[in-house]
């Protein structure tokens, strides 16, 4: 929110237990086709947009370029954080197989979250989203 972002604590409360349950619930319950659940589902949890990184002057946080996304689940190279920001936490090119910065790569953009996703699915890719570079570091399978 714009102002007085304390009022969000309880949210993000909310969101964590419930994916906590969630993820506990996937991982103890039978899957299709697998052991678990845990091991056929992904989940993705994001925002349509970005809040600055510092507060501004009502204690709040501003709408920014830059935002995050969280990835859980099968198929995904997890435990870690993808991309780069500068000191002033601007976003700055990567390199897509590493998640790591890169000068000589590109700006991470949600298309290439959603290519990996579209390959997660067992999706042709190019028929969505035709030639988009896929965040392959995502991915635990890079194919």
């Amino acid at each position: 929110c714009h102002g007085g972002v304390g009022v969000n604590a309880g949210q993000f409360d909310n969101f964590f237990t419930a994916l906590d349950v969630l993820m506990e619930h996937m991982s103890t319950t039978p899957g299709l086709s697998t052991q678990w659940l845990s091991d056929e589902v992904t989940i993705v949890a994001l925002s349509e947009f970005g809040r600055t990184p510092k507060l501004n002057g009502n204690g709040g946080k501003d709408h920014w370029p830059f935002t995050s996304a969280l990835v859980v689940g099968s198929g995904v190279n997890g435990g870690r954080s993808l991309g780069a920001t500068d000191d002033a936490l601007i976003g700055m090119p990567i390199d897509m197989k590493t998640g790591l910065n890169d000068p000589g790569g590109k700006m991470l953009g949600t298309e290439n979250l959603g290519v990996a996703l579209l390959k997660l699915g067992g999706l042709n890719p190019d028929k969505f989203l035709p030639g988009v570079e896929s965040l392959d570091a995502l991915l635990s399978d890079q194919s």
